[in-house]
């Protein structure tokens, strides 16, 4: 069963700071405490999970090589920040929290330009040291791409984003607590935030690869719907109507679809994860996972629901909620991972004393 799209609402995407990442800011990087100096670039690497930048820090500030981590760049670009804003050569002044785990590392969401301007790495932020600010802009699309975007809309069957955060009444994804029972009490309990999270290039499991804020997309594959999400270039297979030939567990576990007055019902089980979102919420292999997929009228937004019942781990079953917006023109974007041997991220971590 397939909806024919009937109306157009235009919805401005601003991404929001980089709060749900892969790996958690509050766990790396001490919150509490601004460093600032003052080097040239090094060197840049453009590419996902993060952003990075290293400087050789003037003599002033100790003159150490320092790594400096920020906003995944397909977020950075959908807001105009692109690559060259920053490039290898130039002196910067920067600021931002320092690292928890590694010297000379920090997250970096300040940057003062040599020629005065001001750029803000993280929405949300005011300016640390001149109004005179690099213009965050909503990425445009061609109209060409517009209108093949539009023509080809139909129904739940095209590129849906995240809604901008002026004016958007998206509820948080996560719950501030959880119904866990005693055995869940004491998995999230020995959960350490700091070696028992992935810091690298390893895709996101379910549901957590629900909350992104890239783009997904769904497309028909035969008897099947794939949901393509931009994160990690993951790929969700749903068998229509029928149940999903046996397998081993995985990330991603197996799902089964339907429809029921136009929206669509997801049926997961078999999910290879002991997290829900990363936060050190456990989550037991028994967990199965009910999600609904809903159109508005003008079939401009995506509402979202998931239900995960897991008596392993909650006493009761939880519900998580959000929604997408359409954007036409705007697309998914290769995800190009990668990981970064002489980073941070690569070596054992521990906590600097």
């Amino acid at each position: 069963m397939r909806i024919i799209a009937t109306g157009l609402l235009c919805l401005v995407l601003v991404v929001p700071s980089w709060t749900n990442a892969h790996h958690s800011r509050v766990t790396f990087f001490d919150m509490s405490r601004t460093v600032e100096l003052a080097g040239e670039i090094t060197r840049v690497q453009w590419r996902h999970p993060h952003v990075r930048y290293w400087i050789q820090a003037d003599p002033e500030f100790g003159g150490a090589l320092w790594e400096l981590e920020t906003t995944p760049p397909s977020l950075l670009e959908r807001q105009g920040i692109t690559r060259d804003i920053l490039a290898a050569g130039t002196h910067v002044r920067v600021a931002g929290p320092p690292s928890k785990v590694a010297e000379h590392a920090m997250e970096v969401s300040h940057v003062l330009l040599p020629d005065g301007r001001e750029v803000l790495l993280h929405t949300g932020r005011a300016p640390r040291w001149t109004d005179k600010t690099v213009e965050r802009a909503l990425q445009g699309f061609a109209e060409d791409a517009v209108r093949a975007a539009e023509a080809s809309a139909d129904g739940i069957f095209r590129v849906w984003t995240r809604p901008g955060l002026a004016g958007d009444d998206r509820p948080p994804f996560w719950l501030d607590s959880y119904p866990l029972t005693t055995q869940g009490q004491a998995a999230m309990a020995a959960w350490d935030a700091v070696t028992d999270i992935d810091t690298g290039c390893t895709p996101k499991a379910m549901p957590a690869l629900m909350g992104s804020f890239w783009p997904i997309e769904f497309v028909e594959a035969g008897d099947s719907l794939e949901l393509r999400i931009e994160e990690f270039d993951s790929v969700r297979v749903i068998h229509m109507n029928s149940a999903p030939a046996a397998s081993a567990s995985s990330p991603l576990g197996n799902s089964t679809g339907r429809w029921e007055d136009g929206d669509l019902i997801v049926t997961t089980i078999a999910v290879d994860a002991d997290q829900l979102d990363g936060r050190g919420i456990p989550m037991s292999r028994n967990a199965e996972f009910l999600e609904r997929f809903s159109l508005n009228a003008e079939q401009t937004r995506l509402d979202y629901a998931i239900t995960i019942t897991d008596p392993t781990t909650f006493t009761d079953p939880i519900t998580l909620t959000s929604h997408w917006v359409w954007r036409p023109g705007e697309t998914i974007k290769p995800y190009d991972c990668i990981e970064t041997p002489d980073s941070w991220t690569s070596t054992d971590i521990q906590l600097l004393e």
